[in-house]
């Protein structure tokens, strides 16, 4: 109980949430047992390779052969077990998740897990000869107040993030947004650094029905399970602002040395089990500056800040420790 399953597939949209946030995967499962059947439980959208939206748990052999029919890479990151160790409590965790089953994919949050910054997350094209050429955080307001006039499904990304933030009702346009939060003090080149927080409320669907709820994608979703489980021993961690792998920097797995033999076999060097995957997928590798796997000490969660600040600047993405 409490496992995760690192994914990527390489179809362009994961290897491009990995690289903006410098994570070597694009989304992440947590595993729970319920009468003693092994069930893998996500945050995902229905789609050519996945045949069910939303927040959904299917039995182990089920997703496996889903993933592999889908060309996924995944890795098993077993949680820390040893004597003393912090421990899930799966009735409480399943619990969380049996409210969450059928909520659509957190697309209202999708982007707040990755812009901790105004300009330390914005992408750039490198060029030999010329300087970075970078996105700009005014950029947002031009381009999503023309989207949410064409799109209200391409909207859903960014506009109702920022109208949780400057406080204003959901059918508000975005320059309705952005001027209710400047009379706060709050700058459009801004509001979306605010960091998004555990028990914020959007207009959402749960089995395709409109209702009033939570909005997690996937890593916002394991985070939260580990909270309900009392992985985090009782601190008030905010998941809501997590990225994808800042679930795997957390300093709570097993010591690679204990992973099975098998696991050795197929992956001497990898830290972790690959049980599916063309190519060999590793947590601790490239992108970045080492560490990069387990190592953020669990000690640090009760920082309010922690998550809500990190850049992610390629290639090197430098960040603080607790990043």
């Amino acid at each position: 109980d409490g496992d995760t399953f690192n994914i990527i597939r390489l179809n362009g949209l994961a290897p491009m949430i990995g690289w903006a946030m410098g994570a070597a995967t694009g989304h992440t499962v947590v595993a729970l047992w319920r009468e003693e059947r092994l069930y893998l439980c996500e945050s995902t959208t229905v789609s050519e390779c996945w045949p069910t939206n939303g927040i959904q748990c299917n039995p182990y052999s089920t997703w496996v052969k889903w993933a592999k029919e889908a060309d996924m890479h995944a890795v098993w990151a077993p949680l820390d077990r040893r004597e003393g160790a912090r421990t899930l409590d799966a009735n409480k965790a399943w619990s969380l998740v049996d409210q969450l089953v059928g909520n659509d994919y957190g697309y209202e949050v999708v982007l707040m897990g990755w812009l901790d910054t105004i300009k330390d997350n914005l992408p750039c094209v490198k060029d030999r000869v010329n300087p970075d050429f970078c996105l700009e955080a005014e950029t947002f307001e031009l381009l999503f107040s023309f989207v949410q006039r064409v799109s209200f499904d391409a909207a859903r990304v960014f506009v109702p993030a920022v109208q949780q933030r400057a406080g204003v009702p959901f059918n508000s346009t975005l320059l309705q947004a952005y001027h209710a939060a400047a009379l706060k003090g709050i700058m459009p080149t801004e509001i979306f650094s605010i960091p998004e927080k555990d028990g914020w409320l959007y207009e959402t669907t749960r089995d395709g029905k409109p209702v009033v709820s939570t909005s997690m994608v996937c890593n916002v979703f394991v985070c939260n399970v580990w909270k309900a489980g009392g992985l985090f021993n009782g601190t008030d961690v905010n998941c809501g602002d997590t990225s994808v792998n800042d679930n795997y920097k957390l300093k709570m797995y097993q010591d690679p040395e204990l992973r099975p033999d098998i696991c050795k076999e197929i992956g001497p060097e990898n830290p972790n089990c690959q049980i599916i995957g063309k190519y060999s997928l590793r947590l601790d590798s490239q992108p970045g500056v080492p560490p990069r796997y387990n190592y953020v000490p669990l000690e640090t969660l009760g920082d309010e800040e922690m998550f809500g600040h990190c850049p992610s600047m390629a290639p090197d993405y430098l960040a603080p420790m607790d990043c």
